[in-house]
């Protein structure tokens, strides 16, 4: 009899085997044993120790010798086994548990300076997790740290958040770092920058500013051409004020680096008289710098740089005149009237000869001079063929206002700066200190008012404080919100003739 031959298995047979599941539970594990991540900051399963002073760090030898955020000298203090800071001992039946510890053990006492501890336990966490938030405070210290430790991934972040980070309120902060942290190509190229900012906003800055910066860097500063003063007076009240704070402290040899960065040369005569009195100035300083300046020559700046280092005195700084107006377009606005309260030939022609002395004073700082007659300009003019000068192009417009101008004028003034001038008013009689210009009190325009009896020579650029006003019957509101700070003059230092300069002049102007 045959026998039958079993079924074979169907789909649905398989499925029918299927239902029956393994469902057995995970052992029971202490609650952080799959959730905690290697970390410094706890030690879990540490196998390194980092020494920072009294500071301890347990590290873990693969995730910072290995890896994009490695540390190059670390992971040869693995390798090798070595400790910097003290002798590497091997393990005997004499040495103590102590000992045997320094083994795994790396003092970075010696390689760090003290200013970057309080910044390291940010370095290991980027190792760690690439958390790093950079800013003025610890950008410089953790690129010494990351230049120090070789760790690539994090120099590289620091030199790039530097970049972006470098500005006006930064600059003091990061250089003053990079001198006292950094050294060779990457210190002089970090100072470097943050130098050329400071000296280009210099007048953004108060004294106290300035105060963490050491006086030889201050001092390097301080002697450049393009530092933005308009005048070396500024330059002589703020070492003042930052000479007799290094004095009290019993810094006097570093206030007189400061000294040596003024041009004494080109300080008006009041200030003259004011430095004639301190005693860290050799009188006869200031003597050759009056006489060195701007008529002077090689020959007689290398007799007076023999005779100062035969008598020990520090050599002054250069008598050629700062450049104020460097890179700069300037307009050399002529102040004559096209009214009928000016149809005076004579003060015409004294106003365009004062207007070229001028300009030809401003490119010899550094600037182009633009010669206009803004008052020929219709008030509706902005930008056109007619008006012969581009604002946008004009960084500022000197206004000469040798005599006490109409409101008519006034208004004309205005309308020039609406356009997009930086009003700058030369004096040369004081008539600013009277008349319209005193009653209107327009003092968003004109800041400082120059007496009849003032020196010539005292009068220099200053910093305008703006201010709301309505100026009676011109009608116009003036507020901060209508125009960028122009700089403002009532007067200039130092017009003594021709230089030979090209001035080229506007249309309206000829």
């Amino acid at each position: 009899m045959a026998t039958m031959i079993p079924p074979l298995p169907t789909p649905a047979t398989w499925q029918a085997k299927r239902s029956a599941r393994v469902d057995v539970p995970f052992p029971e594990l202490p609650s952080d044993a799959d959730t905690e991540l290697p970390s410094w900051r706890t030690g879990l399963h540490s196998d390194w120790r980092l020494r920072l002073g009294p500071t301890e760090f347990q590290i873990h030898k693969v995730l910072t010798g290995h890896g994009p955020r490695a540390s190059a000298f670390l992971c040869s203090a693995f390798t090798t086994g070595q400790q910097l800071a003290g002798q590497a001992f091997s393990p005997s039946e004499d040495c103590d548990s102590k000992v045997l510890n320094r083994v795994n053990e790396t003092d970075l006492s010696h390689i760090l300076p003290e200013q970057v501890w309080p910044f390291f336990s940010q370095a290991l966490d980027f190792i760690y997790s690439e958390d790093l938030v950079l800013n003025e405070e610890n950008a410089v210290p953790l690129l010494r740290c990351a230049d120090a430790l070789q760790i690539r991934s994090l120099f590289l972040r620091c030199v790039e958040s530097i970049n972006d980070i470098l500005t006006v309120p930064t600059a003091p902060r990061i250089l003053s770092d990079s001198v006292s942290l950094l050294g060779g190509p990457l210190a002089d190229q970090i100072i470097k920058a943050a130098s050329d900012v400071i000296a280009e906003h210099f007048d953004q800055y108060e004294v106290e500013d300035l105060r963490r910066l050491p006086p030889s860097t201050l001092a390097q500063i301080l002697r450049r051409d393009d530092i933005s003063i308009m005048h070396e007076n500024e330059i002589f009240d703020f070492v003042v004020e930052m000479a007799s704070s290094l004095i009290s402290s019993g810094r006097g040899d570093e206030a007189q680096q400061l000294w040596q960065g003024i041009r004494f040369g080109a300080l008006s005569n009041n200030y003259v008289v004011r430095a004639a009195q301190v005693d860290m100035i050799p009188r006869m300083t200031l003597i050759w710098s009056k006489v060195l300046n701007r008529n002077g020559n090689h020959a007689l700046q290398a007799l007076m740089q023999e005779q100062c280092l035969s008598e020990g005195r520090p050599i002054p700084a250069p008598p050629n005149p700062r450049k104020p107006f460097k890179g700069q377009i300037c307009s050399g606005a002529v102040m004559y009237s096209v009214d009928t309260d000016a149809r005076n030939d004579q003060d015409v022609e004294r106003n365009i000869t004062a207007a070229t002395l001028v300009a030809e004073e401003i490119e010899f700082l550094g600037g182009k001079a633009i010669l206009e007659n803004i008052f020929a300009r219709p008030p509706s003019v902005r930008d056109s063929t007619e008006s012969g000068i581009i604002m946008e192009q004009v960084d500022v417009a000197f206004v000469l206002a040798p005599w006490t101008p109409s409101e008519k004028r006034i208004a004309r003034l205005i309308n020039f700066v609406d356009q997009g001038g930086g009003a700058v008013l030369l004096s040369f009689i004081g008539g600013l200190s009277k008349g319209v210009w005193r009653d209107l009190e327009y003092e968003p325009l004109i800041t400082g008012k120059v007496g009849d009896d003032t020196p010539y020579e005292d009068v220099y650029l200053s910093s305008p404080t703006f201010a709301s006003l309505d100026v009676g019957t011109v009608g116009t509101k003036r507020s901060q919100d209508t125009l960028s700070c122009p700089r403002i003059l009532c007067g200039v230092d130092s017009i003594n003739g021709c230089r030979g300069t090209q001035v080229r002049f506007a249309n309206c102007a000829k």
